[in-house]
């Protein structure tokens, strides 16, 4: 043990009471110096002080203690938690709150207390500053929670402002499809692909097909990247190939090289003048039943992702024309 306690820590962590408490001598910054004996028989504990007398004490119940001190008859009661301990005594009951100083009474605070670098105090002034700790903490909580309602309402209006240019693009992509036809953008498609020294019918049929998923599913959403937890738990079984899911992201970075000269990369006449190129291609190395398989794969890669867009429509039109799929309405001949 330290002299004065010194270095020792209470249950919360803070610097005990500085005082000297040995077996017969007890000295204290309050009560000074006093000497002191101690015997317990038969469940009743007696205390000698020469400062404060002679005291018997026992047990009535538990954390209930009663005691008479030089004629004076004493009763201590403590119940409950710190956040509101019920304090009983022969004047009456009280409660209590353990702070970060010390504890507040707040039926009687005379008989609060705060403890700070070993020394206590107590009394009203004990309960000013237990006050006003409780004040600035509760003044951290709501910093914090104001702080987290700004955090939030940032990232909603983050949100909200990408949902609107998401469907201002949308919308723009609409009023250009109203005008577009094969005609006109096979001529864009095929600049791209005389700039950049491709010949579709020279690339793989399975890399043929991995560019056409990436153009309708992902280009044709805005996006440039897949991303497989956005898949739609609704989806059609496999809707994206598990071996093909790598072959997608590369080609999503050939298309990415290829459209970046573009004036607007992601303008609809660039995308579906490629997606009818490729899907030519596609079309030349495969049968007629794989086609429409092909075609019907898209379209499912697609509603993977969430509903078609309206880009993503024109493209379906676009693949039916270039792969030379024939379509027929239900109850067709």
């Amino acid at each position: 043990m330290g002299l004065f306690k010194f270095g020792e820590k209470d249950r919360d962590g803070r610097q005990k009471r500085i005082e000297h408490t040995g077996r017969y001598l007890r000295a204290s910054r309050t009560g000074g110096v006093a000497l002191r004996a101690h015997v317990k028989a038969g469940g009743v504990n007696v205390t000698g002080n020469t400062s404060h007398g002679v005291r018997v004490s026992t047990r009535l119940a538990k954390n209930t203690q009663v005691a008479m001190q030089n004629g004076r008859f004493i009763l201590r009661g403590r119940y409950g938690s710190d956040a509101a301990k019920i304090n009983l005594s022969k004047s009456g009951v009280s409660v209590s709150t353990k702070t970060g100083l010390g504890t507040i009474n707040w039926v009687r605070p005379g008989r609060s207390s705060v403890k700070f670098a070993g020394v206590q105090l107590r009394g009203h002034k004990a309960a000013a500053a237990n006050g006003i700790y409780l004040a600035f903490t509760a003044l951290a909580a709501l910093s914090r929670v104001l702080f987290r309602g700004f955090v939030l309402a940032g990232r909603g209006l983050g949100a909200a402002v990408q949902w609107g240019v998401g469907e201002w693009q949308q919308a723009r992509q609409a009023r250009e499809r109203l005008t577009l036809r094969v005609e006109d953008v096979a001529p864009v498609g095929q600049r791209i692909l005389d700039e950049q020294g491709v010949d579709p019918a020279a690339e793989p049929r399975r890399d043929l097909f991995a560019a056409v998923l990436c153009l309708a599913a992902l280009f044709g959403r805005g996006q440039a990247s897949l991303a497989i937890d956005e898949v739609r738990t609704d989806a059609p079984d496999d809707p994206f190939v598990p071996v093909l899911v790598d072959d997608i992201r590369v080609a999503a970075g050939q298309l990415r090289e290829w459209l970046a000269d573009e004036p607007d990369e992601n303008g609809p006449e660039a995308v579906l003048g490629l997606l009818y190129h490729l899907g030519r291609a596609l079309a030349d190395r495969i049968d007629d039943e794989l086609r429409a398989e092909a075609l019907f794969a898209v379209d499912d890669a697609c509603l993977a992702l969430g509903e078609r867009t309206i880009l993503q429509d024109a493209m379906l039109d676009v693949l039916v024309e270039s792969l030379g799929v024939e379509l027929k309405l239900a109850g067709e001949r």
